[in-house]
């Protein structure tokens, strides 16, 4: 059988680099709170060079782990913030900002949905 051309690829080789960026930086984070590592000590160490990269990154993560944490496995937003050593408030925003991200992703997609006109 003929090889095909993508063969021989690496494994992230039409990833962004923006896209590697936050694969290496949620593996940094994970590997650190497996560690017993607080939520900001964990995050110390994402190598961006783009500070608004970075602070993205981490708002991003965070609400990976409530999505995890407290939607999937239902650990309360308290516990959590014991866990990983950041405030309530902080988780709550997070949350918030989560679920405002899923509704206008949400309208987004509706009016993607809709037939286009007879212009």
């Amino acid at each position: 059988m003929a090889e095909k051309w993508y063969e021989g690829l690496s494994d992230d080789a039409f990833k962004s680099e923006i896209d590697k960026i936050y694969e290496e930086a949620e593996a940094k984070i994970r590997e650190g709170l497996a560690r017993g590592l607080d939520f900001d000590s964990a995050c110390a160490g994402i190598e961006a060079e783009d500070k608004e990269l970075k602070k993205n990154i981490i708002d991003d993560m965070l609400k990976v782990l409530i999505a995890e944490e407290h939607f999937s496995k239902g650990i309360s937003l308290d516990a959590m913030a014991r866990n990983l050593n950041i405030s309530l408030e902080r988780l709550e925003s997070a949350k918030l900002d989560m679920l405002e991200d899923v509704k206008n992703e949400s309208i987004k997609a509706f009016y993607k949905s809709l037939p286009k006109g007879n212009d």
